[in-house]
């Protein structure tokens, strides 16, 4: 277990916030923090209150925006994978329990279910996005 971190205070799993050390679960809440920030546009505790912040990571519960009111399409598999992956307790976050090999409990998750993992892994998947930087 770690005792120490750097990083940036928004992707904190709770165990570091208490300072209880930390293991590689934490990776899997960042994930969890990430996924959600790139489809919401902002981490799911954010606070400019650093200790209010801190609060929401040991205490609040994940929220989604109103899919209509916002105009912000997710999946219900979406929700799940983010919840399962900011579990505030690390033995149940998911991917925790495989240990090192925890990332193919992620990847098993139904969210990742249309994914070529082999086209990923040989570069022969084409993105579906790709951005034009002047060419």
């Amino acid at each position: 277990m770690a005792q120490t971190f750097a990083g940036t205070p928004e992707y904190l799993a709770p165990e570091m916030v208490k300072e209880e050390g930390h293991d590689f679960a934490v990776d899997w809440w960042a994930i969890g923090i990430l996924i959600y920030e790139m489809l919401i546009g902002i981490t799911p505790f954010f606070n400019k209150n650093r200790q209010r912040l801190m609060e929401k990571i040991c205490g609040a519960n994940i929220v989604f925006p109103d899919k209509n009111k916002y105009v912000i399409a997710y999946s219900d598999e979406l929700v799940d994978i983010v919840k399962k992956l900011l579990d505030k307790d690390r033995k149940k976050r998911l991917g925790s329990a495989g240990g090192k090999e925890g990332f193919k409990e992620i990847l098993a998750h139904p969210w990742f279910a249309g994914l070529d993992l082999e086209s990923i892994e040989a570069k022969k998947m084409t993105p579906p996005f790709m951005p034009n930087f002047g060419k």
